[in-house]
């Protein structure tokens, strides 16, 4: 009788502590900019959650999408978040008009914006865009300054030489398509990749510039980072590896993905259904890959001023805007701070 009773107070004591260490854990909430949280959002909600890799390094995370990069800005600026994944444009645009925002960790090291055209409709080059109908999601998206400046340097007058329409994205978005009501579409990866899923055959149109513009970024309000940096370096780190152990196992990343957000796995065979969210994961992940000699994260100033410049052509940005104000690169030694091969092994390890 007198084990059983040390043991439940041992058992109890044991709770206590755990319970005062989950306690004692910041909470923050990291918000994706978009409601959409699919199986390509997973480094950013399904596998640091289920792996662990926040509350591993402290903190405790409360991943909520939101609705577009401005109202992720907006969040963000006003304190209500305290992290948020945007586009660069998005980033130096709030900068621009005072918010003080700024990205502490680039994810997409490519641009994830789109230009598409149907198979077999003659359009391959920015020159072949002349005189159509160019689709997009809304006229406020990233995707709008891209394709501009695109035609531009084909010489063709954005606001003179082609139409534009605002098609929304999935069923909207490959009727408008398949109807002809438009030629091109503009977008972004996760929006084009279920097109593709189901079958839609694209040419991709990029412009001379596509390789060298950056793709999503991750920010959070100056004071937020001078008050609690190894919190917003214990964020990123839980990024980068959900990143590696995506990349080491992506069908076992989007099983992950599934159990936390069952509600986006799609009804049908399984092998079918893996194959179409695989189209949907690499669409995004395929361009977290860092380039050789190019940390977790890491801000690339060139990549920062180029996607600058293309703002500026757009009269979006003062000319004299200084882009390093968007962006730091302070936390990248913490936020590297781990064993990547140790998390490529224990993806290629795990199992459901």
């Amino acid at each position: 009788m007198q084990k059983i009773k040390l043991c439940a107070i041992g058992l109890s004591l044991l709770v206590i502590g755990m319970s005062a260490s989950a306690a004692d854990r910041p909470k923050v909430v990291f918000s994706p900019t978009t409601t959409d949280i699919s199986a390509g959002h997973a480094a950013h909600s399904s596998i640091p959650l289920e792996m662990g890799f926040w509350q591993q390094d402290g903190v405790d995370v409360d991943v909520i999408g939101i609705q577009g990069s401005t109202a992720g800005v907006q969040q963000v600026a006003a304190k209500q978040v305290a992290f948020a994944t945007v586009g660069p444009e998005t980033v130096l645009l709030a900068r621009a008009k005072g918010a003080k925002i700024k990205a502490i960790y680039t994810y997409a090291r490519i641009t994830i914006q789109r230009a598409l055209a149907l198979e077999g409709k003659g359009i391959e080059q920015p020159e072949d865009m002349r005189g159509k109908t160019i689709g997009v999601v809304s006229m406020s998206t990233g995707s709008v300054p891209y394709c501009r400046q695109m035609l531009v340097t084909a010489g063709i007058d954005p606001d003179k030489d082609v139409k534009w329409l605002a098609v929304g994205q999935g069923s909207q978005a490959a009727m408008a398509l398949k109807r002809g009501t438009v030629d091109v579409y503009c977008t972004w990866d996760t929006a084009a990749a279920p097109l593709e899923a189901g079958g839609m055959k694209f040419v991709e149109i990029e412009p001379p510039y596509h390789d060298d513009l950056i793709g999503n970024v991750i920010i959070t309000h100056e004071d937020y980072l001078a008050e609690h940096p190894d919190i917003a370096a214990t964020v990123a780190r839980g990024i980068a590896k959900s990143t590696i152990f995506g990349l080491a196992n992506p069908e076992r990343a989007i099983g992950i993905h599934w159990k936390r957000y069952p509600q986006t796995k799609p009804s049908g065979d399984e092998a079918d259904v893996l194959a179409e969210s695989k189209v949907i994961f690499e669409a995004r992940f395929n361009r977290f890959a860092t380039p050789e000699g190019v940390r977790w994260g890491e801000n690339i100033d060139s990549n920062w001023s180029n996607f600058a410049d293309l703002l500026k052509a757009e009269g979006l940005i003062p000319q004299d805007f200084d882009v390093s104000q968007a962006y730091t690169n302070e936390l990248i030694d913490d936020i590297n701070n781990f064993d990547p091969d140790a998390i490529a092994a224990l993806a290629k390890a795990s199992n459901d």
